[in-house]
């Protein structure tokens, strides 16, 4: 009789003390961790537009089908641009980790969103980086807002950005 032993079997990475995420271990003491806050500008901003979406949708619809038979198709596209807005928010990077050559992006519950190097495709602003990380053939944009950084952070990311673009 063959016994299965699920602690041989798994590697020694997954293998996690108490309250730590396995995607974390393989972290390079050289890189930082920073904590990200949700952007509020972006949130907004996203909210304003699902919003003028809607009320095109309506100022659309509301001359062929009348004001009343118009309102369950707006209502329908509002509810799955909300769905829509809400599965972008939980898709946003929670914490960073700036290496000396590289940048990962890691949700709130531990899951590598983006990992590598940073391309010269990202493009920087005042108030928001786009950042392009490439792992391999794999290229990730990642949306970072002024305001969810310190501002020392934002400055070193956005110094990364146009070094990148120089490449």
């Amino acid at each position: 009789m063959i016994q299965h032993d699920e602690t041989a079997a798994a590697p020694a990475q997954l293998h996690a003390p108490a309250g730590r995420a396995p995607a974390f271990l393989p972290r390079r003491a050289a890189a930082p961790r920073l904590s990200l806050r949700p952007s509020l500008a972006l949130q907004l901003l996203v909210a304003a537009g699902l919003g003028m979406a809607t009320a095109a949708v309506y100022t659309t619809l509301a001359p062929w089908l009348g004001a009343w038979r118009a309102l369950p198709a707006v209502l329908a596209f509002l509810a799955t641009g909300a769905l829509a807005a809400a599965a972008w928010r939980r898709r946003q990077p929670a914490f960073l980790e700036i290496g000396p050559d590289s940048l990962a992006a890691y949700a709130r519950d531990g899951a590598c969103l983006a990992s590598g190097r940073l391309v010269g495709a990202s493009q920087w602003g005042a108030w928001l980086l786009a950042l392009v990380v490439e792992q391999g053939a794999r290229r990730t944009t990642l949306l970072i807002a002024a305001d969810v950084l310190p501002a020392q952070a934002f400055h070193t990311l956005a110094v990364r950005a146009r070094s990148a673009a120089g490449r």
